[in-house]
């Protein structure tokens, strides 16, 4: 596992990896094996303190929001993949999100403190801090833009390529939430998919 969590790292630090690949290694050894999860269990919940880089090992997991007693996904998850709570382990402030999972798991992960530590001791923090925010901005600038300017068949072909295991695992009312359409709308793009 280490191995896949240092090649999810190397690209965080661009062009600077090779120089920092012993602090880079030093980090990747420190992910420990958190908890196997099933489909359904929660990884965090709204108002807990999870100051923690994750990687999730071979699941699937969905963040979500709650609005006027709504649950709304935010993101998908996909295996192989770092994540973090924005407000607990960027901002040190409690969760504001619930992370489920959707398809079983091994997590895997490594305090905020630790990974604090070890990037002052190796000289790479500032990276590390700046990349991790800039790929939340852009992910959340490029998801606001797609559901501004795509169609919801457009929005449904990005979301299968980029996460192809999706309709097997997210129910099409959530997958409809995350979308942002309607349930009838969501069952248009799927046949307008399957017809073309």
């Amino acid at each position: 596992m280490i191995g896949q969590i240092t090649h999810q790292l190397m690209p965080l630090f661009g062009s600077q990896a090779p120089a920092l690949k012993s602090g880079i290694s030093a980090l990747a050894a420190q992910f420990e094996l958190i908890t196997h999860v099933s489909a359904g269990e929660q990884v965090w919940v709204s108002g807990e303190e999870k100051p923690i880089l994750y990687f999730n090992g071979d699941g699937i997991l969905a963040e979500f929001s709650s609005h006027q007693r709504s649950m709304f996904c935010q993101r998908i998850i996909p295996q192989n993949t770092l994540f973090w709570s924005e407000s607990s382990f960027l901002l040190w402030q409690k969760t504001d999100t619930y992370m489920r999972c959707k398809k079983a798991s091994k997590i895997y992960g490594v305090s905020g403190h630790k990974v604090r530590e070890l990037t002052a001791q190796y000289g790479m923090g500032y990276i590390l801090a700046n990349t991790l925010t800039k790929m939340d901005i852009a992910s959340y600038r490029n998801r606001s833009k797609d559901l501004c300017l795509l169609l919801p068949v457009d929005r449904l072909r990005k979301t299968i390529q980029s996460s192809p295991q999706i309709l097997s695992s997210i129910s099409r009312d959530e997958l409809a939430k995350y979308l942002r359409i309607s349930r009838s709308s969501l069952f248009r793009a799927i046949n307008s998919l399957h017809n073309a």
